[in-house]
């Protein structure tokens, strides 16, 4: 299995590499700034959120200014969130490559997930700006960011693999996942801290996967205690959705050709 996991990355590197550029290039096409919307779009989610959940809602952030606490969580949720919704759609809008060319199918999410990851790690070139301008010292666990990613990674691609499949089949599973990700998102400690979820719901809240990741971010940047059974969680259902995702999506492959 690992063997075909890497193989787009190994004899079919050029297929992908011209994918995630094509990918980079048409979302900008055409656009008077460019490139300068990676830094823009989160810049005005962040000015708004802020606005609302600091001002109105009055939601504490410890002892990091408001916007460093949302923007470190906000970011890495937008890579997920623009990488599934995307993803999902990305063998549909790709059907023409489907039928003409004989490459491993999950090349193409796997294009839509580089990309969002080049914009993030452009986007996150904001967050050094932050730590200049408030005076942040981040700490030693600061590394433990990139094992996290990792398992974001792992996580986005299983599902991805799965919805882009499935939406193949049933196109109505795109919609779905856009409203899914909406809701998601406020299940998940990303723009308030974990100690404003009630005791009572911490049983079933603690079992969504993003909250140990996106709670680990901010944990580890900013020297809070790390919640490890809560990374543990998260670390093993990424590895299952990795896993369960390639062997669903190789196993529905051999049924694109009789949809597209």
């Amino acid at each position: 299995m690992v063997l075909t996991f890497l193989e787009p990355f190994i004899h079919f590197k050029y297929l992908l590499t011209q994918l995630t550029s094509r990918e980079l290039k048409a979302r900008y096409k055409q656009s008077f700034i460019g490139y300068a919307w990676v830094i823009l779009n989160p810049l005005a989610q962040l000015a708004v959120y802020s606005f609302v959940f600091s001002m109105v809602f009055k939601s504490p952030s410890a002892d990091v200014p408001y916007p460093v606490f949302l923007f470190v969580g906000l970011l890495p949720w937008t890579l997920f969130y623009n990488s599934i919704a995307q993803a999902t759609q990305s063998l549909v809008q790709n059907a023409s490559l489907l039928k003409k060319v004989a490459f491993p199918r999950e090349i193409i999410p796997y294009s839509v997930i580089i990309s969002k990851l080049v914009d993030f790690f452009f986007s996150f070139l904001v967050f050094f700006g932050f730590i200049f301008v408030f005076k942040i010292q981040l700490e030693s666990s600061a590394w433990i960011f990139f094992p996290l990613l990792l398992l974001q990674t792992a996580f986005t691609i299983g599902l991805s693999l799965i919805l882009s499949a499935a939406n193949l089949f049933y196109r109505d599973i795109q919609y779905l996942v856009n409203l899914v990700l909406m809701l998601w998102m406020y299940l998940t400690p990303v723009m308030y801290p974990l100690s404003m979820v009630p005791k009572k719901y911490w049983w079933v809240y603690q079992l969504n996967p993003m909250v140990g990741i996106i709670d680990g971010y901010r944990s580890a940047l900013f020297g809070y205690d790390l919640r490890w059974e809560l990374i543990g969680w998260s670390a093993l259902i990424s590895l299952l959705m990795f896993v369960i995702g390639f062997v669903l999506f190789k196993k529905a492959e051999k049924a694109f050709s009789d949809v597209v």
